[in-house]
């Protein structure tokens, strides 16, 4: 070859060598850089002359360098991903091939390619697909649970009517032999309790739409005064609390709450309605209507009632349970606040033994007060 056509291939390997938009560069046997084009240099963040003055490669830890050696050492061209930390303190993604060679002073040739964006995409298509995930379990956690309610409503439904329509079959079979009879009076009482069973009936069946409602139409929610809650609630029983001669006693200084208010007051008429009807033969009934906050503000109406059995604490809240049947009402009271309760992200329960009251607990979305 002529040397003015070494010289041509020489300006070719430059100029290409410079031009190269990715990182090129050439080690020693200590793994320091001898040569660097500008696309390796732009990557580091370090000029010509601060490569050449720094012993190890500018763009490897202690890892990434125990990385290089190993390749030059095995002979073997290879490849892998790495932080190069720039002067300016920018951490960049590099994924950096090693193909060793076997010249004295020149061992390897290194070219490394800046990925960070790549990996960047990479990261937020993997938290996006991390999101939908999230979004379709909570979509199918929510599903499953509105299909769990609805196959208890339906069993509810199913075991709760089966007495009051087996009285009508009955009383309807009656009702026929005491017609041919002629038997008027004994008509009339079979009239009046074909009657009562079909009001049960509607009367159930208005509660389980109610309940199923609950969830789906709670209503907007705001903050609102707890006391405000308590006092639209006794207006709301107040004939039956003077009927029943019931004293009632609120705490004062009731934290603020944020809920829906239309809900909140139909919890607290729910509960004060069990207590008057639990009362029993109290000569001074009582309910107290208060407050206790240890970390979180917890609510309560308190009676001096009858009480109830522990035994059935964990089943008072099932739609239309009565432990008295002969009880009035459907039995949805309390189920119809645990639905109401639960949907505002709080928890309800009771404390109670026969003779002795009952106390129903229950939390509520609060704002803490901020002269607290």
């Amino acid at each position: 070859m002529a040397l003015e056509d070494l010289d041509a291939s020489n300006d070719i390997f430059r100029h290409l060598f410079e031009s190269l938009p990715v990182g090129v560069a050439y080690l020693d046997r200590e793994c320091r850089v001898v040569l660097a084009n500008p696309a390796f240099t732009s990557i580091t963040g370090l000029d010509v002359e601060e490569i050449n003055r720094t012993e190890h490669p500018p763009f490897a830890d202690s890892e990434a360098r125990s990385r290089i050696l190993d390749i030059m050492n095995s002979g073997n061209s290879s490849s892998f991903e790495h932080i190069c930390t720039r002067p300016d303190g920018e951490r960049v993604h590099l994924r950096t091939w090693v193909h060793p060679l076997s010249s004295d002073r020149i061992r390897a040739q290194i070219l490394s390619c800046d990925i960070s964006e790549e990996r960047a995409r990479e990261a937020m298509l993997r938290s996006t697909h991390r999101t939908l995930e999230k979004l379709v379990s909570d979509r199918t956690s929510e599903l499953k649970s509105k299909n769990d309610e609805m196959e208890w409503l339906l069993y509810t439904i199913s075991h709760d009517l089966r007495a009051p329509l087996l009285t009508i079959s009955g009383f309807l079979g009656f009702l026929r032999e005491d017609m041919r009879a002629g038997n008027s009076r004994r008509v009339e009482d079979d009239l009046r309790v074909i009657e009562t069973a079909v009001n049960s009936i509607n009367a159930m069946l208005e509660d389980t739409l109610r309940i199923s409602r609950i969830g789906r139409f709670l209503g907007s929610r705001d903050r609102v005064q707890f006391a405000d809650i308590v006092n639209e609630a006794l207006t709301l029983t107040r004939e039956k609390l003077v009927s029943k001669g019931v004293d009632v006693v609120v705490d004062p200084d009731l934290p603020d709450v944020y809920v829906n208010r239309v809900r909140a007051v139909e919890v607290l008429v729910n509960l004060i309605d069990n207590s008057v009807k639990y009362m029993g033969d109290q000569r001074k009934p009582q309910i107290h209507i208060g407050c206790r906050k240890n970390g979180e503000a917890v609510f309560y109406v308190r009676d001096n009632g009858i009480g109830i059995d522990p035994k059935h604490h964990s089943s008072v809240f099932r739609l239309f349970y009565k432990i008295d049947s002969r009880s009035e009402g459907t039995g949805a009271g309390l189920a119809i606040v645990k639905k109401i309760i639960e949907t505002h992200g709080g928890r309800v329960w009771i404390e109670s033994e026969p003779g002795k009251g009952c106390t129903v607990f229950f939390t509520l979305p609060s704002i803490k007060n901020s002269t607290a």
